[in-house]
């Protein structure tokens, strides 16, 4: 069984603050506690108090100031702006929901109105939508700022779309965070600031564990399309298979299918793979069903590891191995980044990339507590 983390004691001093700023019980531009009285409220050190001070003011909710203390951050150009959640493409919308929520909790003390979407916590853009109308539409809707989820292209898509939107975006004078990809193929980076996890490391960390697991013929099995963290996190693949001394992979090992096929699922068997990296839960799901169909024992035969850790991927008949997205981190530094745009930051494009928690479970280890 996977225990939950305890959340870091400055985080807690973070989050003290924090929801009084928001509940008003510090005036604008007035006192906050000292470090001494946050010691002695939390019995904790001054290092931990000044990471939880540093934290309020890296995210704009105070002001340091030498021998005087700590003082909420006045109101800024940021202050009571629009901005909109925009998902291109709503495959993966479980995922986002998570982020999406932590976006509108982050936007409240940052004094950001987010607009979402008629019946969903994003807008969602599909094809068929014509991007200069869509834009017109926002600045109709007085929206200066935009958290943008690229789309996955086809394989033989002839132009970005997801660049069309980004650049359209910023001529009409609407900022742009990205989330979770950027709208260039890896390894170029784009000219917005993006914050997800480290993908490269994430597919590096599926094969390894994997590897640890004593699998040594492991597949890469995604669905068809060209997405940014597909791309990164079959590189960090391969680096793994490459450093443990095994086969490099070659596109044999990189399989785009269906996985709900079951004619592609016996495509995959015919390979006879020991271990399979999923490009997220869904994918290792569907395998799994079919799988069992065929006979296959998992994880005797084969081992699984996928990516998200979706909320049902602890309660399949075989529970997923997965990996976790800092969803609420994630949220919460977008947020912050929209509002150093709103207030015309002019620091080049930020790159804010977090880890991931391996949480291993029956798809890949037959002895793991359920």
């Amino acid at each position: 069984m996977t225990m939950p983390l305890r959340k870091p004691l400055y985080l807690a001093i973070f989050d003290h603050v924090r929801e009084n700023i928001i509940a008003g019980a510090y005036q604008a531009d007035g006192r906050v506690p000292t470090d001494g009285q946050l010691m002695r409220r939390f019995h904790t050190t001054r290092a931990t108090v000044s990471k939880a001070m540093k934290e309020l003011e890296r995210t704009g909710l105070i002001q340091r100031r030498p021998g005087a203390g700590s003082f909420v951050r006045p109101s800024d150009s940021s202050n009571g702006a629009f901005v909109s959640t925009l998902i291109a493409g709503l495959g993966d919308t479980e995922f986002f929901e998570p982020i999406c929520a932590q976006i509108a909790q982050a936007c409240h003390p940052c004094k950001l109105s987010l607009i979402w979407g008629a019946s969903t916590l994003a807008t969602p853009v599909d094809g068929d939508t014509k991007i200069e109308t869509f834009v017109a539409h926002l600045k109709t809707q007085n929206v200066t700022g935009v958290f943008f989820v690229p789309d996955e292209l086809t394989e033989d898509a002839a132009d970005n779309r997801n660049l069309k939107i980004a650049q359209t975006l910023t001529a009409a004078g609407i900022a742009v965070v990205l989330l979770d990809r950027d709208v260039v193929p890896f390894p170029e980076q784009g000219p917005y600031d993006l914050v997800g996890i480290d993908n490269m490391a994430a597919g590096h960390k599926q094969t390894r564990h994997l590897i640890d697991c004593g699998c040594s013929r492991i597949l890469y099995v995604t669905r068809p399309g060209q997405l940014w963290t597909k791309t990164a996190r079959i590189a960090g693949y391969r680096l793994a298979l490459q450093q443990a001394g095994l086969p490099s992979a070659d596109h044999a090992q990189v399989c785009a299918g269906d996985a709900t096929d079951l004619t592609f699922c016996k495509s995959l068997l015919k390979l006879n793979p020991d271990g399979i990296v999923c490009f997220h839960d869904p994918v290792a799901a569907h395998l799994i069903q079919n799988f069992q169909k065929l006979g296959v024992r998992i994880p005797q035969r084969i081992k699984i590891v996928g990516l998200d850790d979706v909320r049902y991927s602890e309660f399949l008949p075989i529970p997923i191995t997965t990996l976790q997205q800092p969803c609420a981190s994630i949220g919460t530094q977008a947020a912050d980044l929209m509002v150093r745009r709103l207030n015309r930051d002019k620091h080049p494009p930020r790159r804010i990339l977090f880890d991931t928690r391996l949480i291993v479970r029956t798809s890949s280890h037959l002895d793991v507590d359920k």
